[in-house]
């Protein structure tokens, strides 16, 4: 029998600082040479809606959160060597927070690629800094505690179905007279 283990690598997002009103990259590269066909950017607090939804060369506003209405386009409109990443004009201080760059190729389902930690202030206080870093540590801890329940989840899957076929596959031999 063959069991393959896949853990899971988070990394610590990247992080961007700007002041209200400037214009912000948010940086995101797909595979080279694949036609990307939806680009999805999102923020983890704006529930059900998109900070960026983009599918079929078209962007989709009705899936956008409207405080991000008319503010948010693409860096390259034509996506050249798999660039997915935005321009988020115009930011304010509650624009602060996680972005996470969503990207599906025909050969690649929807995976998050990159994460950008936005920091938008007139200036950086100390007390700000922490609560950033906090943030950033929680963040971190919940996705490794999901890839480690991911991964518990796959192996109890797999040790069911490895004992409901040793079990159908080879029945015990019945005892008693012969």
């Amino acid at each position: 029998m063959l069991v393959t283990f896949s853990f899971l690598v988070f990394s610590v997002p990247e992080e961007v600082r700007a002041k209200p009103g400037e214009d912000v990259l948010l940086q995101c590269n797909g595979p080279t040479g694949a036609a990307i066909t939806k680009i999805k950017w999102e923020k983890p607090d704006l529930e059900d809606r998109s900070v960026f939804f983009f599918r079929d060369n078209t962007p989709y506003k009705i899936y956008q959160d409207p405080r991000y209405h008319g503010r948010v386009e693409l860096k390259d409109p034509a996506m050249k060597n798999g660039d997915a990443s935005v321009v988020l004009k115009n930011v304010k201080v509650n624009d602060t927070g996680v972005y996470q760059c969503w990207v599906t190729t025909p050969n690649m389902p929807g995976e998050m690629l990159h994460s950008v930690q936005l920091v938008v202030s007139e200036g950086t206080t100390k007390g700000h800094l922490e609560q950033l870093k906090e943030q950033s540590k929680k963040l971190h801890t919940i996705e490794v505690l999901l890839g480690v329940g991911l991964g518990l989840g796959c192996l109890l899957v797999v040790g069911v179905a490895c004992f409901a076929l040793r079990r159908f596959v080879c029945p015990k031999p019945k005892s008693g007279p012969v």
